[in-house]
């Protein structure tokens, strides 16, 4: 599969980024080991587990057969979406190499895993996060399995996405703007080019704005304490006290997480719509890898794993490696971890069970 050449393509080019597909390791059981350490995000997308990643490759024309003569080392960066098949009770990988249906490429900036939001029927939005420049808004894939680029702008005053979700047949991202302000934008795969936007009043910060099909939620770094929970198709926002001032914020369909700072301490809040009542669901000393998802919430802090589908997370796996990404949908939770096998980087994508 390759990036489709529509329109917003065009645009992708200009910001000097290719695709092409890379295969990964083979799956099995309930584990599957895959290549290296890099920055990853994990969702589950119906009966499909699809992450992404990103990194910074290091090459040396010295070490490639072919290369000119005084040819000097350089950098590119990449970030790429994989996705396995599972099980029909998504306990265990369906046998076979992971697909590799984007594949991004650039010289311009580094890269981030940034946002992966799944369609629930294997797709998924993938928004790189990027340094210096806007980052592209990918969606994957078609009924006749083609990626679209939604939104790729390589102007230095390019609005940036920090935000994005899949909501009933469109793209819903939202933008740092024009004067730092919230902007949403939204865009069927099937018309790319008929982009939608809505112009916001409050200031767009990274981290502190999540989207889901259930509506916006936004922190502004003049009110840290107090969430804005705007419903969707709700004419206005809703505010719900924090007891402390936020430092992230994660949504997905009916469920916000945020981190505040409490004392000298982390707490994680699961507020759930409509109701918006602030729970307190964990606390630790850093923010930790967060993932909401089916109504629960997962998260990675140093070595454990820890879910639940309501109240406060319980441990669900012990690791001694450092969890690169996590992902939940209701009961179903995974997990990377890195390794070394044979004195090379690994990564190991594990599936749980949430209580």
């Amino acid at each position: 599969m390759r990036l489709s050449l529509a329109r917003p393509a065009l645009c992708l080019a200009g910001l000097g980024l290719l695709a092409a597909g890379t295969p990964a390791a083979l799956g099995a059981s309930r584990t599957i080991t895959i290549d290296g350490w890099a920055d990853r995000a994990v969702v589950f997308s119906g009966s499909q587990l699809v992450w992404t990643e990103a990194a910074t490759v290091h090459v040396d024309p010295k070490k490639i057969a072919g290369s000119p003569a005084g040819a000097a080392p350089f950098d590119y960066y990449r970030a790429e979406a994989f996705r396995v098949g599972l099980n029909s009770g998504s306990r265990l990988f369906r046998t076979g190499a992971p697909e590799n249906p984007v594949s991004v490429r650039t010289s311009v900036a580094a890269m981030g895993a940034g946002i992966l939001s799944p369609t629930g029927d294997g797709g998924f939005v993938m928004v790189p996060r990027t340094s210096g420049v806007a980052p592209p808004v990918i969606h994957c894939c078609d009924d006749e399995d083609t990626e679209t680029v939604l939104e790729s702008d390589g102007h230095a005053d390019a609005p940036v996405t920090i935000a994005a979700t899949w909501d009933v047949g469109s793209v819903a991202w939202v933008q740092i703007g024009p004067g730092g302000l919230q902007q949403q934008r939204r865009a069927s795969p099937l018309t790319p080019s008929a982009v939608t936007t809505i112009p916001g009043t409050t200031p767009a910060v990274a981290g502190l704005v999540a989207i889901s099909p259930s509506g916006l939620a936004w922190v502004d770094p003049a009110a840290p304490t107090t969430l804005q929970v705007q419903a969707s198709g709700a004419a206005t926002a809703v505010p719900v006290a924090l007891p402390g001032p936020a430092l992230r914020v994660w949504s997905a369909t009916n469920v916000i997480a945020v981190a505040v700072r409490s004392g000298s301490r982390i707490a994680l809040l699961r507020i759930d719509q409509p109701a918006l009542r602030a729970t307190r669901v964990w606390t630790g000393t850093t923010v930790p890898r967060v993932a909401v998802g089916g109504g629960a919430v997962a998260v990675a802090e140093a070595r454990r794993v820890l879910a639940a589908r309501r109240g406060s997370l319980k441990v669900l796996a012990r690791t001694g490696r450092a969890i690169e990404a996590v992902g939940i949908d209701g009961r179903r939770v995974a997990w990377i971890d890195r390794g070394v096998r044979r004195r090379a980087r690994v990564a190991v994508v594990h599936l749980g069970v949430a209580r």
